[in-house]
C-alpha cells in the first residue's frame, strides 16, 4: 500500500514519455519522493538513505556519461528524463533498476532495428520491466 504512490508516478511518466518524449520534473521529483516515503515506511530510515546514496551515484553517473557523450558526438544519446526516471526507480529498489534499465535498453535496440527508427522512448520499455522484475523479485 505505501508503493502506490510511486507506481502511479511511474506508470504516468511512461505514458507521458510514449506520448510528448519527455519526463516532467515536477512528475520526477513526486515519483522519488514517493519511492524514499515507501521505502522509509517499508523497510527504515537507514533502508532510504542507501537506497537514495545509490541512486545519487547511479544519476551523476548517467548524467556525466550522457554530457560526455553529447560533446564528443554531437548526439543526444540517453535523454534526461531517462535519468531523473533511473534515478527514482533507483531510489525504490537500486539493483532491480539497473537490471531493468539493462533490459529496456536491450528491448529499445530490438524494437528500434525491428521499426527501423533511429529513436523511441526510453519509459515505456522501463517502467513495465521494472514492475516485472520488482513482482517476480516479491514472488521468489
Amino acid at each position: 500500500m505505501v508503493y502506490i504512490p510511486f507506481w502511479i508516478c511511474a506508470f504516468a511518466g511512461a505514458v507521458i514519455d510514449a506520448r510528448e518524449r519527455r519526463f516532467p520534473n515536477a512528475l520526477a521529483a513526486a515519483c522519488a519522493v514517493a519511492a524514499l516515503a515507501g521505502v522509509w515506511l517499508d523497510r527504515g530510515l537507514n533502508t532510504a538513505l542507501d537506497h537514495a546514496g545509490l541512486a545519487v551515484i547511479v544519476y551523476l553517473s548517467l548524467v556525466l556519461t550522457e554530457s560526455l557523450w553529447r560533446r564528443y558526438r554531437q548526439a543526444p544519446g540517453i535523454g534526461m528524463g531517462d535519468a531523473k526516471a533511473l534515478f527514482a526507480l533507483c531510489t525504490f529498489d537500486p539493483l532491480g533498476a539497473l537490471v531493468a534499465f539493462a533490459a529496456a535498453l536491450l528491448s529499445l535496440a530490438a524494437v528500434c532495428l525491428i521499426a527501423k527508427s533511429r529513436s523511441l522512448p526510453l519509459l515505456p520499455f522501463l517502467v513495465p520491466i521494472f514492475a516485472i522484475i520488482e513482482v517476480v523479485g516479491c514472488t521468489l
